[in-house]
């Protein structure tokens, strides 16, 4: 369910109510408000409230954004997930979850993709309790760095990004998971250095088990992010283990030195993480594409920058 409040220049919410009714919404609230400014300039604005099912207020979203009259200079668009409304829509139209509109998708990846102190802590964190896990091979440890390490919106980010043509997200992204794979292997040394050989830990899939592995999770996480009850802390617990122990395995080797007894190579091993990280990928882009997720009400996002120029 999503909750929709657009503010228009005067006059304009008429035109903004006539979008809503084109796909389908039945009724709309047309307020007149007064948006005062912090040199004590006065603008009258008309403020239109849509409370609405998922699907519903992104056919609206899309459609807004793309309309010859919308300029985001003059119009914003704010939307809220309120756990229950009462209306006199049907009670299916008004609960489907899919598809999110495709702004909170973007947004969202987005923030996840920044590279913060806060992002910088918790990944290096985890990559600490991951690698001592692996040298000890202590499952506790591991599962416990896994849940620190938010490698999955990164992958996503790319993924939408390509799908969606938001070339910004998609460095953005690329950026951040780079970021995090420096840290992961940075873990890795710091556990390495404090402790003694050898690594415990030696097991490692097959490349097409990998494959099938990376293929589920893409397409887990793409609809997990589309859909408003998908749950998706499991699947990225899975992503992570795809991606992370590998780097912070390097890193520990780097210290001890590579082991002699085991089955794969750090070559096949650094091959396993790039296959991890494009199957991820590829699958939760074309999980977009099938779910047919568009990228048309992203150019707004392009046309104001380039207007700011």
């Amino acid at each position: 369910m999503r909750q929709v409040t657009v503010s228009s220049p005067e006059g304009k919410g008429v035109d903004v109510a006539r979008v809503a009714f084109g796909v389908g919404i039945s009724e709309v609230s047309l307020n007149k408000v007064r948006r005062l400014s912090a040199d004590g300039s006065e603008t009258a604005k008309d403020r239109i409230e849509i409370e609405t099912g998922t699907a519903l207020a992104k056919a609206f979203i899309d459609k807004l954004t793309i309309a010859s009259f919308f300029d985001r200079e003059h119009y914003t668009v704010a939307v809220r997930q309120p756990r229950s409304i009462i209306s006199g829509e049907r009670l299916r139209t008004l609960i489907w979850p899919l598809v999110e509109p495709s702004t909170d998708l973007f947004e969202e990846l987005w923030q996840f993709c920044q590279v913060t102190y806060g992002f910088i802590g918790r990944i290096y964190l985890g990559a600490v309790l991951l690698a001592l896990g692996l040298i000890e091979y202590r499952l506790l440890f591991m599962i416990a760095g896994l849940l620190f390490i938010p490698l999955l919106p990164l992958m996503l980010g790319v993924g939408f990004g390509v799908w969606t043509r938001q070339w910004r997200l998609v460095g953005q992204a690329i950026f951040a998971l780079a970021v995090a794979i420096a840290l992961l292997v940075a873990g890795g040394v710091t556990v390495a250095l404090l402790s003694n050989p050898p690594l415990r830990y030696l097991e490692s899939n097959s490349l097409l088990t990998g494959l099938l592995i990376s293929v589920v999770v893409g397409i887990a996480a793409g609809l997990a992010t589309a859909d408003d009850v998908g749950r998706r802390e499991m699947i990225g617990l899975a992503a992570t283990a795809q991606v992370a122990i590998i780097p912070a395995w390097f890193g520990i080797c780097f210290v001890f030195g590579f082991p002699v007894v085991d089955s794969s190579s750090p070559s096949q091993r650094l091959l396993s993480l790039l296959m991890n990280i494009a199957i991820i990928i590829i699958a939760s882009a074309l999980t977009y594409a099938a779910l047919r997720v568009k990228g048309a009400s992203l150019r707004v996002f392009d046309r104001a920058r380039d207007s700011a120029k």
